[in-house]
């Protein structure tokens, strides 16, 4: 029968055993990525913090589903075709909104800081 590290026959009811050490590879594997990869692909994400960040927070914290579930919500937002909405008609001229390619909305706040150097938004200082 197929085994897996925990050294248990493989059953949904030993998987509890097996699935939280998987988290380690894929930790692994972000960090390596974050070392190896350009600088020009790793700043194109539109979020402040980082699909890969992200990503890694959800796997040290929760383990591996929330890794999983972390990068297919990151790779559902994250594409190209994302574009500002004018907020000053409904007269927010205050608030700035980035539309992204599945129809969702990121607040200035969840901007990278390139992006927002490409819609000259000011960083404040804290």
């Amino acid at each position: 029968m197929f085994r897996i590290w925990c050294d248990q026959p493989l059953r949904a009811h030993v998987l509890h055993c097996c699935i939280p050490q998987v988290k380690y590879p894929i930790i692994w594997a972000i960090l390596i990525y974050q070392r190896v990869a350009p600088t020009s692909l790793r700043e194109r994400c539109l979020f402040k913090k980082s699909c890969s960040n992200y990503v890694l927070e959800g796997a040290r914290e929760k383990g591996t589903f929330e890794a999983f579930r972390r990068l297919r919500e990151r790779i559902r937002r994250c594409r190209p075709g994302y574009a500002p909405i004018d907020t000053s008609i409904a007269g927010h001229n205050d608030l700035f909104l980035l539309k992204l390619s599945d129809g969702s909305f990121l607040e200035e706040a969840e901007l990278s800081e390139r992006l927002k150097r490409e819609f000259n938004l000011e960083t404040q200082v804290a």
